[in-house]
């Protein structure tokens, strides 16, 4: 059994600064764009620059293929103690598109890396990797066995996280890496991403009552949506991430400025809070629609159903993150947050791994045009991942005794 940990971390101020720097530069200087956005390269070429610092700090890095050129998982594995949990360090490689100054320059400048990518999530990466080469110099036995992952496709279709929950059941929990400025998530909102398409008949537009309008029958679909379904959603919510939310978000319809358009879609983004399942909603969306009479409506099915994200706040990973965090960096300790965004925990908590969300920078600054992160908070991340491999393998903290009855009978 690991020993118990007391006060500050013995990880404080041991991450190598200019190392971190130097990797944040390498990284994000890695053009990593998803293929989906704007026809970007991919994750190939970061991919090999992780599996290729892995490899010269004595790890073996293991290649998982999931899409065609060379976009593949990256992962490497530090064996702890015997029957500690195995917990993954996991943070996306892919990037959105560039703009802006957020381009595929790395620029150091007053204790920050600009560049697309640096916040969301390369700076969570760089942070793994530091813990990954901390924790070496730690007895096996003070330890749980850590996995770092770089996974793909996060900002598109997630199957990067839906391949590795699949080709990795030994894992019990994870640390998922983005943006929260240190703050641990242990909450967020799903999405569900989906198309309505209204059906008309087109007809020469000097004479539009030989068809039937499209776009007039969207029309009393999106009237529905506001009047309707939006005013009907809990304006309060789950406790940590707030209330469910609906976007239309694209619209297209007819095809010449003379022609009745016999088409008209919308997208809709459904943002969905824990407690609530994808079925459910869909089967309120077909009702709504079923109640509007004289039109030809169909709802398509989902473009991403992704699940959102409730890991208790007493669950392990949560009070061991909880307690290395404040071993580094003091303020007692943390009460988790929720979060709006989406993350690849939406993949690892179905497949019964327990997570939480955690990492340096903003989200602020993702995918706007001047994203950066800081070197001292990244480096500071480190530390906190790499003492909570500690505080998982020593367990929970003893319970406090009872105070003692002085009355008298």
């Amino acid at each position: 059994m690991a020993t118990r940990l007391h006060g500050a971390s013995r990880f404080l101020g041991r991450a190598d600064r200019n190392a971190v720097e130097r990797r944040l530069l390498r990284y994000v200087g890695a053009h990593s764009v998803n293929p989906a956005i704007d026809g970007g390269p991919g994750e190939a070429e970061l991919a090999g620059i992780l599996a290729a610092d892995l490899r010269a700090e004595g790890f073996e890095p293991v290649r998982e293929a999931v899409h065609p050129g060379g976009r593949d998982n990256i992962s490497a594995t530090l064996s702890g103690r015997a029957g500690a949990p195995v917990v993954m360090f996991q943070a996306h490689l892919d990037t959105v598109g560039l703009s802006g100054k957020a381009g595929t320059e790395a620029l150091s400048s007053g204790g920050r890396v600009y560049g697309r990518g640096a916040c969301d999530t390369k700076g969570s990466l760089a942070a793994m990797v530091e813990a990954l080469f901390l924790l070496r110099g730690v007895d096996p036995d003070e330890r749980a066995t850590v996995m770092l992952a770089g996974g793909i496709d996060e900002e598109v279709s997630g199957t990067g996280a839906q391949a590795l929950a699949a080709a990795h059941p030994e894992i019990d929990m994870a640390v998922v890496g983005e943006p929260t400025g240190l703050e641990i998530a242990a909450a967020h909102k799903g999405v569900l991403f989906f198309e309505i398409a209204a059906a008309g008949v087109p007809a020469h537009s000097s004479k539009p009552h030989l068809g039937r309008n499209a776009i007039y029958a969207m029309a009393r679909v999106l009237d529905a949506l506001e009047t309707r379904y939006l005013p009907a959603l809990d304006p309060v919510g789950h406790p940590l991430v707030g209330p469910a939310t609906l976007s239309v978000t694209t619209i297209a319809g007819g095809t010449a400025l003379n022609v009745v358009p016999a088409e008209c879609v919308i997208s809709l983004d459904r943002r969905v809070i824990p407690g609530e399942d994808h079925a459910g909603l869909l089967d309120e969306f077909d009702e709504l629609l079923d109640g509007l009479e004289g039109v030809s409506l169909q709802r398509r099915q989902p473009l991403m159903a992704a699940a959102p994200l409730d890991t208790p706040p007493d669950s392990p990973v949560v009070q061991a993150l909880s307690r290395a965090r404040e071993s580094v960096i003091g303020g007692g300790p943390a009460t988790p947050i929720g979060v709006t965004y989406g993350t690849d925990a939406s993949a690892f908590g179905p497949a019964g791994i327990s997570c939480v969300v955690f990492g340096p920078g903003s989200i602020d600054q993702a995918h706007s045009d001047e994203e950066w992160v800081g070197i001292e908070e990244t480096a500071l991340a480190a530390e906190i991942l790499a003492q909570t491999a500690l505080e998982l393998a020593a367990g929970p903290p003893p319970a406090s005794p009872a105070p003692q009855s002085s009355g008298t009978s």
